[in-house]
């Protein structure tokens, strides 16, 4: 597999901490939450975890994560290394299965009397394809979703989603009924 740090360093660092169950309160270009990180103690009532959405990044203002070494903050090939234990590498090895999956190198399996032909064989591979396209531009519609707005109400917000969600699933059931017919 090869990887490219640059781009696995773009991936949005509010799609890397939703992955983790982080759940933030946006102003601006600043989210905030409870810090998901093992060193930060669990009994700290502050929402000190903060990303910010321009520059792509994360920190941690709590004493127990800066008195950590590595855990004041940083990108995401290091919050996810932080969270796995795991090396910088390893991370970027991790997110790149994580957002990029038609980068991994899949082993050709050679199964011992098979009779699929090369075209069937082709023609799975690029229906896969598709599914993992789709499933990407589901996720990048679901995290656009569910960002608040600055002034954001919560009922506002709460009606946002369910009219989202509901549009999506009409969008849907009209896509597979298509494919259905066809």
């Amino acid at each position: 597999m090869s990887l490219d740090f640059k781009k696995v360093k773009e991936i949005s660092i509010v799609k890397v901490v939703a992955r983790y169950g982080v759940t933030l309160r946006f102003k601006g270009v600043w989210g905030s939450g409870f810090c998901p990180l093992p060193k930060h103690k669990k009994d700290a009532e502050d929402k000190t975890f903060s990303v910010n959405t321009e520059k792509n990044y994360w920190k941690c203002f709590s004493a127990s994560c800066n008195e950590a070494a590595g855990c004041k903050g940083g990108d995401t090939i290091n919050f996810v290394a932080l969270m796995e234990g795991c090396s910088q590498l390893d991370a970027a090895r991790k997110l790149t299965e994580w957002f990029f999956p038609e980068q991994e190198k899949t082993p050709q399996r050679i199964v011992e009397g098979s009779s699929k032909t090369n075209l069937q064989a082709t023609s799975e591979n690029s229906s896969s394809q598709v599914g993992v396209k789709y499933m990407q531009e589901v996720e990048a519609w679901f995290y656009a979703l569910i960002v608040r707005g600055d002034q954001e109400e919560d009922c506002d917000y709460w009606a946002r989603i369910l009219k989202g969600v509901k549009t999506k699933l009409v969008e849907s059931y009209r896509s597979g009924q298509k494919a259905r017919a066809a």
